[in-house]
């Protein structure tokens, strides 16, 4: 089962306790849900739109993906814990490319680092940063490849 999210609208302003969102949950190729948050510390919110039932992609979920271990509780996983999982790809994945815009964007030691071009062309930066640390790599143009791994980085700090 390909669970992702498309049409995604998230509000920050008004996220506070959980992430404001709206989005369509298309299931293997399929639109299966609108999903909502108010984000105000709530449940997620979902209307069936297709085949499938929530109950159902749970039961899925729950045979296909391994539990999670939070605070000393274990959590099987649902249909809220994979939207949330790729509500937070999707937006970390969009703080990714902002920071490209105005940014060098390296992965130097297993960790992602930026540094700020400040008008300065990105090429001289580039160069500076790779002179004084041969093995950084640079995500800015990069291959699809190295972005996800940029982004598995970034998501793994949080």
């Amino acid at each position: 089962m390909k669970i992702e999210l498309r049409r995604i609208n998230h509000n920050a302003k008004l996220s506070e306790e959980s992430n404001a969102y709206t989005a369509e949950i298309w299931i293997d190729g399929e639109r299966a849900f609108d999903a909502r948050n108010q984000g105000q510390g709530g449940c997620d919110f979902y209307r069936q739109i297709g085949r499938w039932s929530e109950a159902e992609v749970n039961a899925w979920l729950k045979a296909n993906r391994p539990v999670r271990t939070y605070q000393g509780l274990t959590l099987e996983h649902d249909l809220e814990a994979e939207v949330g999982d790729l509500l937070a790809r999707e937006l970390e994945y969009r703080r990714l490319k902002g920071l490209l815009r105005t940014n060098l964007v390296t992965i130097e030691r297993g960790q992602v680092f930026q540094y700020p071009l400040r008008k300065r062309p990105l090429d001289l930066v580039a160069r500076a940063v790779t002179a004084t640390n041969r093995q950084a790599v640079i995500v800015n143009g990069a291959h699809d490849d190295v972005i996800r791994q940029a982004l598995a980085i970034l998501l793994a700090a949080e």
